[in-house]
This record gives C-alpha cells, sequence and structure tokens, in this order.
C-alpha cells in the first residue's frame, strides 16, 4: 500500500524530469552572446540545403550562370536558382534585389577577366586579346552572349576597370580627345557585335525540325534567280551568317572572325592615323 509521503516523492520526482526535459530541449536552441544565453529560433532550410553551406552573392551568381547555361535567358529564374541551392526564394532576394540584378551581375562574373592589364602589349594586340576573351566567354556561355549583346540590364555589370583600361589603351595609342566617345564605342562594338551573332540562340522548339527545313530552303534556292548567291552557297552553307542553322558552339566560325578583328583594327588604325 503506497504511503501519502511516498506519492509526494514520485510527484516531486516526475516533476524534476519534465524540467530538465524541456531545459535540454531549451539550450539545444541557444547560443550564448557575452556572458547571457539568448534563444535562437530555429531556421527554416528548403529541403535539400547543404548542411553548414552559407549562402552568398557568389553562390548566387555561380548557380545563376549554371541555370542559364542549362536552360537559357528564357528559362531562367530566381525560384530555379534558389531550388538549386537548397533555399527558398526570399533568401535569395536578401543578396540581389531583382531578376535584373542578378542578370547584370551574372555578365559581370563572366566579363571579369576580359580586358588584359595594360602596358604590356602593342595597342593592335591587346585589342586582339580583349576581342578574343570576349569571345571565348561567349563560347563557354552562349546563352549570356544573348544577355551581353541584346539588353541593356549589362550595362549595369560591366567593369568600370574594363572601360578605364580600354580608354587608356585608346589614348596610347594616340587617340585625340575629340574621337575618344567614337573609337570607345567602335571597340565596344566589336568586342561584342560578331561573338553575339555568332553564339546567337538556336529554336529551343523542336530545333532538329527546324535545322532541317533551314537547310533544305538554303539549297532550294534557284540559281537562275540568285546565280551569285548559288554559285557561292556551298561555301557558305552553315558556316556564315543568316545561311546556317548551327551557332558558334557547333559549328565556330574562327577564321571570320580573325578577319572581323583586323578588319576592325586596320581601320582604328586609319582613323587614329588621320585625326
Amino acid at each position: 500500500m503506497t504511503t501519502s509521503r511516498e506519492k509526494t516523492v514520485r510527484t516531486a520526482k516526475k516533476a524534476v524530469n519534465v524540467k530538465d526535459t524541456a531545459a535540454a530541449k531549451t539550450s539545444t536552441r541557444r547560443s550564448l552572446v557575452g556572458n547571457s544565453a539568448v534563444p535562437v529560433p530555429r531556421a527554416r532550410a528548403a529541403k535539400g540545403a547543404a548542411p553548414g553551406a552559407a549562402l552568398t552573392k557568389e553562390r548566387i551568381v555561380t548557380a545563376a550562370i549554371e541555370q542559364i547555361d542549362r536552360n537559357g535567358l528564357m528559362g531562367f529564374s530566381l525560384r530555379d536558382v534558389a531550388r538549386s541551392l537548397g533555399v527558398y526564394p526570399a533568401a535569395v532576394y536578401w543578396h540581389v534585389a531583382t531578376r535584373d540584378d542578378l542578370l547584370a551581375s551574372v555578365v559581370e562574373a563572366t566579363m571579369a577577366d576580359v580586358a588584359p592589364e595594360t602596358g604590356k602589349l602593342p595597342w593592335q594586340d591587346w585589342f586582339r586579346e580583349l576581342f578574343s576573351r570576349c569571345r571565348e566567354v561567349m563560347r563557354r556561355h552562349p546563352n549570356v552572349a544573348q544577355l551581353v549583346g541584346g539588353q541593356l540590364v549589362a550595362n549595369a555589370s560591366l567593369s568600370p576597370g574594363m572601360i578605364d583600361r580600354i580608354l587608356t589603351v585608346l589614348i596610347a595609342a594616340g587617340c585625340q580627345e575629340a574621337r575618344i566617345v567614337e573609337m570607345y564605342n567602335v571597340v565596344i562594338a566589336t568586342m561584342v557585335g560578331f561573338s553575339t551573332l555568332e553564339f546567337a540562340s538556336s529554336p529551343t522548339d523542336d530545333p532538329g525540325t527546324w535545322a532541317a527545313q533551314l537547310q533544305e530552303k538554303a539549297h532550294a534556292i534557284r540559281a537562275l534567280e540568285y546565280p551569285t548567291l548559288a554559285r557561292h552557297l556551298p561555301a557558305m552553307a552553315n558556316r556564315a551568317f543568316i545561311v546556317r542553322w548551327q551557332n558558334g558552339t557547333e559549328a565556330p566560325m574562327d577564321s571570320s572572325f580573325t578577319a572581323y578583328v583586323e578588319v576592325a583594327i586596320a581601320g582604328m588604325e586609319q582613323v587614329l592615323a588621320r585625326q
């Protein structure tokens, strides 16, 4: 038979156990600030989040580049970027204000090392290197090429350092102040113009059928109606703008790019010589 004293002891032990369990749960959710314990709320992590991986703008930009490379600009969204990082979209918006803000950062990251160091090459070779580096970036990221060439959002991302180097080399080449804006615009157009055309995106809706139809259309050109085009078409087919069905990723236009750069530099030399 249980006495009243034994009942009292059991009740006290039960209360202590409950108190200890609650204290243990609370302690696992606390961090020390100075000498006081401050409760820390449990963070909501999206499914698949890497434990201990801090979300930074650099990680977001890297994930965005991967998404654009894989899905193109039309298929790009901040939600997909957040999903690939294992976080909620709100966490991404903490680091980038808008989709355009993130796209500008993508251009900045991919174009970061395009401009060579100054003072080491003749100005002609410096611009050859600049144009080649830019084309290489677009070859690696053809979907970003559309962004650089076709959207003003790229203006928010082109490095002041790159612009400063271009101006520095132009001045070293003898460009006078009255022509600096014109020549700068020539450089930028040369830098992005050819490559954005070369790596223009192909249709995503049944690309195989589209390419086959374009080949058939090109080969069906009537020699009597278009004699000059028909004569040169065998050499131009899929190697020249407009009469091609693959972009530069699959069918590079190396010799045409070299000719383009040399023509641009020769034109710059002439303009600078007759200032």
